[in-house]
């Protein structure tokens, strides 16, 4: 798979070339803690609560964060102390000057600490990446701050993004080839989404995320906050109805505008007409021109007055998608005039035992019954393109822990959201295929964290700090897009303890520790996955699993070699599959070393242990076929 920026007069060309099998157009995206760490017991894990005997903080772990609106200078991103800037690494994809990224031709590097507080920020009029970052990994805790973060110990990397989904996939893969570089797991965070998409886990972004994970590599999502509105809407055919009118509802300041992405199944037919209809007589007044998705189309068409008083335009694409072989259309409306009395729809028409699926925008638009002829829409089957639906991805939806923060001002903002109870914002699932989303719940309802010195503080100010003569802000802000760097972060913390993680091994964790009360449910569901992330008994799951020292090898397998002398821990490949990672710990089940590494049939790997006292350590060391164990005395 590869992304590319593509002139639109030359798409035909592009898409005639040996080998391309499909071509997916970037879609726009959605940029989607004090309580907090109490409620998931992160702050059992940062004071290393019995039976651990030391602090997890991720030391020796990669956040990455994907967003837009960094404060690059923010004591946030630097040591508890504020000594050192823990940001190594800045990717400014909308730069226009400067040199990108080794293997990119856009942007701009900052690789050094000058060059990235020199750039001070990607975007001075927004928040978004401070408060998300800072949620995840946020480590100032000078003058009695007590706004920061989970992983308060991780190195950061960070890149913004281009209006486009091939960006995103360029940023995941940038920060994954920096955690190769110095040989440490990393965790990235996407607090993005958008409705535009199969919801099926066949995107080109869903391919790629679940082609890069994988042990020590794992990408969290937001699931998105769209729980309250109709963003969706589904219908079963019969032979007896085989149509589905699905009724828009604008914004007042949208009106006649929105996108549709509309799916029907393999093999099955999926016919469009865009409709006015009437709501005094629930008549269709105006239909357009049948669009039919078993052929290929991409057009405009424009409204004529007399049909229906309306005015304006739609663009359209039907075709069958290379992805998955369902038939798909897409329409942008932009519908500038029309009457009150009239509601603009959807038919779409399938045949007998057909699912079709339809999403719009819930920044133009929410579908809405507003004539008895229209189907009903529903909450569900909504998690976020991007951050909700790939089968790599944990995705994570929020709860609330608290409704009220005092403001900087005096003021107080307050939520009726019950404490405790997933917030109903919060996007559910499941996916079009059939799987269970989110993955796992976190505090995401009105949350404490950094904002962007730069111009994106204007509203819920809570804090400021001065440093350096320079004033930094706090502040509160909500949505599925601060849970899910606090599942970050916690995960930053569980890959201290075991490097080599994938998110099938993350997901079982949640499945055994998860938080489950009165508002999640008994079972696993699609409103809270698994529960509550629990970040204390997750860990202790973790290193009881990863750290026994009950039936493992002393020192050589058929596979590997490995031992301590003078000091040095060596480790030689005697296998076909190569080894990807060493981790040891003490007998206290603490991870006193983990890197990555790449070392083939009869490579020597060497880590310097001089710094570790005399006594028992276990040694995990990971292949691509599997983890081996081994007992070892120093």
């Amino acid at each position: 798979m590869v992304t590319a920026t593509i002139p639109l007069d030359r798409l035909e060309d592009v898409t005639d070339l040996s080998g391309v099998v499909a071509v997916q157009a970037s879609q726009s995206v959605d940029y989607q803690l004090d309580s907090a760490r109490m409620a998931t017991r992160v702050d059992d894990v940062q004071q290393g609560l019995a039976p651990l005997e030391t602090p997890f903080l991720g030391k020796g772990v990669i956040v990455g964060v994907v967003d837009g609106g960094l404060d690059f200078t923010h004591p946030a991103f630097r040591t508890s102390d504020r000594s050192a800037l823990r940001l190594k690494r800045v990717w400014n994809q909308s730069a226009t000057t400067g040199t990108p990224p080794e293997g990119f031709s856009y942007g701009a590097e900052y690789a050094t600490e000058a060059d990235i507080l020199a750039a001070e920020t990607d975007l001075s009029y927004w928040s978004h990446g401070s408060h998300v970052m800072n949620i995840a990994a946020g480590a100032d805790m000078e003058d009695g701050n007590k706004y920061y973060g989970v992983a308060r110990e991780a190195d950061l990397v960070f890149s913004n993004f281009l209006d486009e989904s091939a960006g995103i996939i360029d940023a995941i893969s940038y920060i994954f080839k920096y955690a190769d570089s110095v040989d440490k797991p990393a965790v990235i965070n996407m607090s993005l989404g958008t409705q535009m998409g199969p919801h099926d886990g066949t995107s080109l972004l869903d391919v790629a995320v679940d082609e890069m994970v994988g042990p020590g590599r794992i990408v969290v999502g937001a699931m998105g906050n769209d729980g309250q509105v109709e963003v969706h809407i589904q219908k079963t055919f019969t032979e007896e109805d085989n149509t589905m009118l699905a009724g828009l509802a604008f914004k007042s300041d949208t009106q006649g505008y929105c996108p549709l992405d509309i799916w029907g199944e393999v093999g099955k037919t999926l016919k469009v007409n865009v409709v006015t209809v009437d709501k005094s007589t629930d008549k269709v007044v105006y239909k357009s021109r049948t669009f039919d998705a078993s052929n290929t189309y991409k057009g405009t068409v424009t409204l004529q007055l007399p049909y229906d008083k309306s005015s304006g335009s739609f663009s359209i694409t039907t075709g069958i998608s290379p992805l998955n072989g369902k038939p798909n259309v897409r329409i942008d409306l932009s519908i500038g005039d029309f009457y009150p009395e009239k509601a603009i729809a959807i038919l779409v028409t399938g045949e007998a035992g057909e699912t079709v699926h339809a999403w719009t925008s819930s920044t133009y638009a929410v579908f809405r019954q507003q004539t008895a002829s229209m189907d009903i829409p529903d909450l569900y089957t909504s998690p976020s393109e991007i951050g909700g639906v790939a089968e790599g991805i944990i995705s994570v939806g929020a709860f609330t822990t608290k409704q009220n923060v005092t403001l900087e001002d005096g003021s107080v903002t307050t939520s009726e959201y019950t404490v405790g109870a997933v917030s109903p914002f919060s996007n559910r699932g499941p996916t079009v295929d059939g799987r269970m989303k989110p993955d796992v719940v976190a505090p995401g309802s009105q949350i404490v964290s950094a904002l962007n010195s730069f111009g994106g503080y204007s509203e819920g100010l809570v804090a400021t700090h001065t440093w350096n003569g320079k004033s930094y802000y706090y502040g509160s802000m909500l949505g599925t897009s601060m849970a899910a760097p606090h599942v970050t972060g916690v995960i930053a913390t569980w890959l201290g303890a075991c490097p080599t993680l994938t998110p099938d091994e993350i997901r079982d964790v949640l499945s055994k520790t998860a938080i489950r009360d009165e508002y999640t449910g008994a079972e696993p569901n699609n409103v809270s996955g698994y529960g509550k992330i629990d970040a204390y008994n997750g860990l202790l799951e973790i290193l009881q699993n990863y750290s026994s020292v009950e039936d493992v090898a002393d020192d050589t397998d058929e596979d590997i070699m490995c031992r301590i002398a003078d000091g040095q821990l060596h480790v030689v490949s005697l296998g076909r599959s190569p080894l990807v990672g060493v981790a040891v710990y003490n007998l206290a089940g603490v991870c006193v070393l983990n890197q990555r590494c790449s070392l083939s049939l009869g490579e020597e790997y060497i880590v310097d242990m001089t710094a570790e006292p005399v006594g028992v350590y276990i040694v995990r060391v990971s292949t691509e076929d599997g983890d081996k164990v081994f007992k070892l005395n120093k």
